[in-house]
């Protein structure tokens, strides 16, 4: 038997800027085996402003944040999708279907001033009679440690990509397997505002390369990533305080959170930063305005703060796929010391621990620096020929220096002074007199 339900209604812009998410709630019969939801929507009044309504699912435990309700969420980029006991569309959960009320979400991402009208279509199917077995959802248990590489050294990777679980392009796989082939040792999948991509992840004993699940948590007012939590991290924040709360709660569960590309382009962070450690100072290719992210860093610096520097390539495609944006798979690089080799926790550590460097690809240069007991710092270099080695100190461009060789050393010059911090750049010439940056390490400190 087949049930259907058609809704309409109209968001207000002022809706939206109040609180942009509404809720459509539907009920749901006993025996339901599947549950389908299309929807489209547009201006109220014709208009040349962006309109855009992003779309998701509860179920009947409810809507309320950690009641476990959560089933799903596509954004804008599925007009439509399907949830049964066990499958469903990439990005929502499968799983039993209680008989209760669920809701759709709606997130009013851009809203025209006139309003935007929307049309939501729910078609259930019921079994007329007897028993429907009830498969168990996947196992979030956190899998045993698998080791991509042994011994302490660097690893390059990946930590910011997505797949079709959300708005990218190409299955797990099909992303992991380029990752690979790119020379990358590690990749972060983190899809947007979902969970389904984990275990998938997780049940994959041979994926060419170490995969780390997270999440990009999307908001109408700033991007973060977190890092192996597998556990499904709330998005709809609207206020500084509600992210500070977010951040503590993250931090409780010992896993690095970091925030996003923040730059004009990023989309940017909106809310205040109520203490991140963790920053993603380089996002695609270094053109893609991410002077402005690393002068954002530093300024956080200046003022005492000690925040990681991360990259990512924020990859939606990959081959065979047709490209999309200016992102490549490992453009940047983000290097982890890892102690005792690359393992999800290594990596994990080496992030928190501030581990970790930036480079324009997996055969870019890497560069890294040393400080000994007695404050002396070294700069090591790798694949570095050509490039300028520069060092900001204070958020200030210091000494520097030309380099002839690819791998070494060059100690840092005694009147090289700094108060809180210093870190490192490798540079070369750029059209319009500017220098584009390489690779950069990750600070040290007074």
């Amino acid at each position: 038997m087949r049930k259907q339900y058609h809704l309409d209604g109209v968001i207000s812009r002022s809706e939206a800027l109040v609180h942009p998410y509404a809720y459509v709630p539907f009920e749901v019969p006993p025996r339901c085996a599947r549950i389908e939801v299309a929807y489209h929507y547009a201006p109220v009044s014709p208009t040349d402003e962006r309109a855009t309504l992003d779309i998701g699912l509860f179920d009947i435990r409810g809507t309320e944040p950690h009641t476990g309700g959560f089933r799903g969420w596509s954004g804008s980029d599925r007009r439509q999708f399907f949830v049964e006991r066990a499958a469903a569309t990439p990005g929502y959960v499968a799983g039993p279907l209680p008989a209760g009320t669920w809701s759709v979400i709606l997130g009013g991402y851009e809203i025209p001033e006139d309003g935007l009208r929307w049309w939501l279509t729910v078609s259930l199917e019921v079994a007329a009679s007897g028993h429907l077995s009830v498969s168990r959802g996947p196992n979030s248990a956190r899998p045993p440690a698998r080791l991509s590489k042994s011994g302490p050294g660097w690893y390059r990777g990946d930590l910011h990509s997505h797949t079709e679980h959300s708005d990218g392009a190409n299955t797990i796989q099909e992303i992991a397997r380029f990752a690979k082939k790119r020379g990358l040792d590690f990749l972060a999948i983190t899809d947007h505002n979902t969970t389904t991509h984990m275990p998938i992840i997780d049940a994959w004993r041979d994926a060419p390369l170490l995969l780390i699940p997270g999440e990009e948590v999307t908001t109408y007012s700033g991007h973060a990533n977190v890092w192996g939590l597998r556990e499904w991290v709330d998005f709809r924040f609207t206020t500084d305080e509600e992210i500070h709360h977010l951040l503590r709660w993250v931090e409780a569960r010992g896993r690095p959170f970091s925030i996003n590309h923040p730059k004009r382009v990023g989309p940017p962070w909106q809310f205040s930063d109520p203490g991140f450690g963790v920053r993603e100072v380089w996002q695609a290719p270094w053109r893609w305005y991410n002077w402005e992210s690393v002068s954002a860093w530093d300024q956080e610096l200046v003022a005492g703060r000690r925040i990681v520097p991360v990259g990512g390539s924020d990859a939606h495609s990959a081959p065979p796929a047709e490209p999309r944006h200016p992102h490549h798979v490992g453009d940047p690089t983000t290097w982890l010391f890892c102690e005792g080799g690359l393992t999800e926790q290594a990596a994990l550590d080496a992030i928190t621990a501030g581990r970790t460097a930036i480079s324009d690809g997996p055969r870019g240069p890497l560069l890294w620096l040393e400080q000994d007991v007695e404050g002396r710092v070294r700069a090591h270099f790798a694949r570095a020929g050509g490039t300028t080695l520069v060092f900001i100190a204070d958020g200030e461009p210091g000494h520097r220096v030309a380099l002839r060789r690819s791998t070494g050393e060059y100690p840092v010059p005694a009147a090289q002074r700094f108060d809180r911090y210093l870190r490192a750049e490798l540079r070369v010439p750029a059209p319009g007199g500017r220098e584009d940056v390489r690779a950069l390490s990750a600070p040290v400190y007074r």
